[in-house]
Formats: structure tokens, sequence, C-alpha cells
């Protein structure tokens, strides 16, 4: 399936952070899926050509790093931009892109225009 606009993917379990994020992004220009786990959303991609995009909560609840669909994601999606989202700064992001830009929850609508654009900038 080819898409028109660029395509985003949000990882994130709470409802109401996710569609702010999808909003935000698709104000961007971006189309957007959401998930709230990693496994869901290499489903929900699996019939993409790619993802240009990914903001993900690491790790989900429920979920751990070897279930993270960040390694997957950047294996196929070459240039793929990554905003990690951590609840601790201290948290390991392995798996994910040398060029992610980690997000520390909570943050303000700035700090995430300003880790979409670094983000954006580095793939």
């Amino acid at each position: 399936m080819t898409n028109l606009k660029p395509l985003a993917a949000v990882i994130e379990p709470r409802s109401p952070l996710a569609g702010t994020l999808a909003e935000v992004l698709h104000a961007r220009g971006f189309e957007v899926l959401v998930a709230s786990t990693h496994a869901g959303a290499a489903r929900l991609v699996a019939a993409q050509d790619k993802v240009d995009f990914l903001i993900a909560a690491v790790p989900a609840p429920g979920e751990d790093h070897a279930g993270a669909y960040l390694e997957e994601a950047r294996n196929k999606n070459p240039g793929l931009a990554v905003v990690i989202m951590l609840s601790d700064p201290n948290e390991a992001i392995d798996g994910a892109p040398a060029t992610a830009i980690r997000l520390i929850k909570p943050f303000d609508m700035r700090q995430l225009a300003q880790a979409i654009d670094e983000a954006t900038d580095k793939a």
C-alpha cells in the first residue's frame, strides 16, 4: 500500500496522550497509526510500504525490550525518524536507532515539538 502522506506510528498505552501525539503529527502532515503496544504497532504497519516517523513509549506496559517494535521498524525503514518516550531518564533504549531522540515524560508541547523537529532533522 502506498501512502501519499508520510506515515507516522504512535505507540502509547494512555489514550489521551496517544490522541494528542496523533493530532500533533497529523497537523505536521503525517498520516498516523496509533497502537497501545509495540506488538500492536507491528501488526498495524505490516501492510504499509514504509513508516517515516515513530514515536514510542519504551517499554510499553506489559512488554519488555525483547518485544519492542523499534528494532523491526529500524530494519524495515532505513532513515526512520524516532522519538522514544521514557518515564525514567536512565532507561536503556536497546534496539533503537542511534539517532533516536529521548523525550522524558511528563513533557510539554514545546518539548514534544522540539523532539519531533530533532528526530526529523536527524533522519
